[in-house]
């Protein structure tokens, strides 16, 4: 029989996935850990969106040595994955045991990984898990009230909002509701797309990627189309190489048209010196944030109008075989990467969709059996439904810049709706998009785990 549920906590963590289990791992490290309930919709933690793929097929986008869940332990990654019985569980077995570092683990791995994290936190005792999902947070005498969708209300004395990332809806009018799209992030439902079906793929970044993978695995015969506005893929990795050298101050001072082109001549010389020109985006990656909140709001805007899709193909890159993988489709004629808006979709025996070549004023249709929303994440948090939006009607956040994430000061505590912080409440990852644009990565968010676990800490006192 399960103990029941305590109905006050120091902290109530909202999400389980990468941000949330970190955040609540720290929180039970240390002398005299608070008490903490992580609420979570999923039967895991770790997963989140990401993680929360069973296929094998779904590789990180970064090596093993990058993805340590831990700044002062770069090898906690790796370190894990050996401890894997004859690497069965992440599909690679026969591979060099002293080279696990080098390669691009199953997201399913990363997962089991988190968990473990939290599992073998020293004060785990003090971490109780809620099953079910948060749709309010209410300011009350001694802190915070959190419901839950079953009715349940949680006391805390602070909140940390880990909500992770919701799918990006469709861009067309109610008129389309009725066309039933696929999620990309509904791994189960993509798995089960029938082999001979024509499949319409709306947008070509990670999570078209998933899809295209998962069709192939599964042995895919139909065609796949993949359309977006610029018809840019992510593109592959290098080989491990020392990262450029860069003058990262004298960036910094330039604009945004000088940064341009600083960056593609630092790239081609890179090239021309017969090194990759990925070591000029690595050395950049490090600098993120710092590159992002040094441009004024006019800078960012056009950052976001006009280079955006290059920065992202660019920067999110993929593991050389997955790459291999899009190569080859594109080469056999299984898949073909349309660059255009897209103008409508009607529903029928086959949907129509309709679009707009990119730079072309002519519309173009084709039919195809199934269409998958692989759009990415829904950057904007005040319209639709859902906690995020539920609290910027209660005035507990604001929009971020340009409408992105929330507005956050300080280790991600959030702004009301008069721009005035709220004490007890933080948030870290998505919702601090706009604020700091290279925030959903493990290298961003492990740092900001422990800092919001330690302003936590902080807050709450001996």
């Amino acid at each position: 029989m399960s103990s029941p549920v305590p109905s006050r906590f120091d902290v109530v963590v909202i999400g389980g996935g990468a941000s949330g289990t970190l955040v609540s791992a720290h929180l039970a490290r240390g002398d005299a850990p608070p008490s903490v309930a992580l609420v979570e919709s999923s039967p895991v933690v770790g997963e989140g969106v990401a993680y929360a793929t069973r296929r094998g097929e779904h590789l990180l986008n970064v090596r093993a040595a990058g993805m340590s869940a831990f700044d002062d332990s770069p090898g906690d990654f790796v370190r894990f994955l050996r401890t894997l019985p004859e690497r069965a569980d992440d599909g690679r077995a026969g591979e060099d045991p002293a080279e696990p570092g080098q390669r691009f683990a199953p997201r399913r791995v990363y997962a089991r990984y988190l968990a473990a994290i939290l599992d073998a936190a020293p004060g785990r005792e003090r971490v109780q898990r809620v099953a079910g999902t948060a749709v309010d947070v209410a300011p009350a005498a001694d802190g915070f009230e959190v419901e839950l969708a079953s009715g349940a209300r949680l006391q805390a004395r602070a909140v940390v909002l880990a909500v992770g990332n919701r799918a990006a809806r469709l861009p067309l009018d109610p008129a389309a509701a009725a066309v039933a799209a696929v999620d990309a992030w509904d791994y189960p439902a993509v798995a089960a797309i029938a082999p001979d079906a024509d499949v319409c793929i709306l947008g070509a970044g990670l999570s078209m990627v998933d899809v295209v993978l998962t069709l192939r695995a599964s042995g895919h015969r139909g065609r796949i189309v993949s359309l977006s506005r610029r018809g840019l893929v992510p593109l592959p990795h290098a080989a491990p190489a020392a990262a450029a050298a860069i003058d990262i101050a004298g960036l910094l001072a330039m604009d945004l048209g000088a940064r341009t082109r600083a960056v593609r001549a630092l790239a081609a010389s890179e090239e021309a010196a017969g090194r990759p020109w990925q070591g000029a985006l690595d050395a950049l990656r490090p600098h993120g944030q710092a590159l992002w909140t040094s441009l004024d709001t006019h800078a960012q805007a056009r950052f976001l109008r006009h280079l955006v899709r290059h920065w992202d193909v660019h920067r999110h890159r993929i593991a050389p075989e997955v790459a291999a993988q899009l190569d080859a489709a594109t080469a056999a004629g299984q898949l073909e990467r349309l660059a255009g808006h897209l103008v409508s979709i009607e529903p029928g025996a086959r949907t129509a969709i309709a679009w707009r070549p990119r730079g072309g004023d002519a519309v173009r249709r084709f039919d195809t059996d199934v269409v998958v929303n692989a759009l990415g994440m829904d950057k904007r948090i005040d319209g639709g439904s859902g906690l995020a939006a539920r609290l910027c009607a209660r005035g507990l956040l604001r929009p971020g810049p340009h409408r992105m994430g929330a507005a956050t000061v300080g280790e991600g505590v959030p702004l009301d709706a008069d721009g005035v912080p709220v004490p007890g409440v933080w948030t870290l990852g998505t919702l601090r998009i706009g604020d700091l644009w290279e925030t959903i990565a493990m290298p961003e968010l492990r740092g900001q785990a422990r800092r919001v676990a330690d302003a936590v800490r902080a807050h709450l006192g001996p």
